[in-house]
């Protein structure tokens, strides 16, 4: 997948077309890392424990090590996936994700601010603001 041109901006509707996208990377990014998080926990485990010694012990303990280092490469891929997607990377712990947007009445630059868990993005700040001062998007309704 070709990455999106960096100077794009997102309509609503762009985000919205991704979220289900961003929902599986974000879950395949938790379940990768957890799985690799495992991993290591039982190695820094078995690390202090004396009876480990043994070369055969030795040998499973790298190949479970390599185990994790591959769970969190591919890991990192789900989230390279998000970012050629065209959206910036907040926080990976709720799966926040900033995409460039211009607002139609000001023409300010902004970012469409989706957080994993919300069906449709609702939510902007300007790009010096955060998470903490997402305001409200007010669609615009047209009258025939």
């Amino acid at each position: 997948m070709a990455a999106i041109d960096p100077n794009h901006f997102f309509t609503c509707d762009e985000v919205n077309a991704l979220i289900p996208r961003l929902e599986e990377h974000f879950q395949n990014f938790w379940t990768l890392r957890q799985n690799a998080q495992v991993i290591l926990q039982k190695l820094r485990k078995n690390l202090k424990d004396p009876q480990i010694q043994n070369s055969k012990d030795i040998a499973g303990q790298q190949i479970k090590a390599s185990q994790a280092h591959f769970l969190l490469e591919r890991a990192k891929k789900e989230l390279d996936f998000i970012l050629d997607m065209g959206g910036s990377i907040k926080d990976l712990e709720i799966g926040l994700v900033d995409f460039p947007h211009v607002l139609d009445d000001a023409e300010d630059e902004v970012f469409l601010c989706w957080k994993y868990g919300e069906k449709k993005v609702r939510f902007w700040h300007s790009l010096d603001e955060g998470f903490a001062s997402r305001k409200p998007l007010v669609r615009k309704i047209n009258h025939h």
